[in-house]
């Protein structure tokens, strides 16, 4: 038996909590499942009887989470702003990856929604969008891909796997 099941959430910092709430949210259509008060947190703490901060900022908004499918999510985490100006223009990480049925479908309407999309990795670092008439990108494990970036600079490839991927061929029938 797998110890690890599923990837349960993805957690980001981000620089503009709103922006990036519009663009998971509105953008890409993940639903938001719930935004949690640093007054939470610091409930939490108390509750505990551990040292709980300076309450000033209670009202700020500790993480949101918003789902991907069940028992997959993304968490973002607002940057305090004392902290933003240690942002790159690319994270630690090199991408994630969101699992499309129709990738030419799922194009079309990520671009309806204003959002730039890029064939390669490369082309989504430079802000090359894909060609009006798409036609994806075939990965050499056989699936389709295209890229696009969160407000935050984080490359997300876009990925449809087909019959013959090669990760279907490491699929494993669900267990019980």
């Amino acid at each position: 038996m797998a110890l690890i099941r599923n990837l349960m959430h993805l957690g980001l910092r981000v620089k503009d909590f709103d922006a990036s709430l519009r663009f998971y949210r509105d953008g890409l259509g993940l639903e938001e499942v719930f935004t949690l008060r640093k007054r939470t947190l610091y409930d939490m703490l108390a509750a505990e009887g551990n040292p709980v901060p300076d309450r000033s900022d209670e009202d700020d908004v500790w993480l949101g989470y918003l789902r991907i499918r069940n028992e997959q999510y993304l968490e973002i985490f607002p940057v305090p702003k004392e902290e933003v100006s240690q942002f790159t223009d690319r994270q630690s990480f090199f991408h994630f990856s969101l699992q499309c049925d129709d990738i030419v479908a799922t194009v079309d309407g990520i671009r309806k929604r204003g959002i730039l999309v890029s064939s390669l990795h490369v082309d989504a670092l430079a802000d090359r969008p894909v060609p009006e008439c798409f036609d994806p990108v075939k990965a050499p494990c056989r699936s389709r891909i295209a890229w696009i970036k969160d407000p935050d600079g984080n490359l997300i490839e876009l990925m449809q796997l087909m019959p013959d991927s090669l990760q279907r061929g490491k699929d494993r029938p669900e267990e019980g």
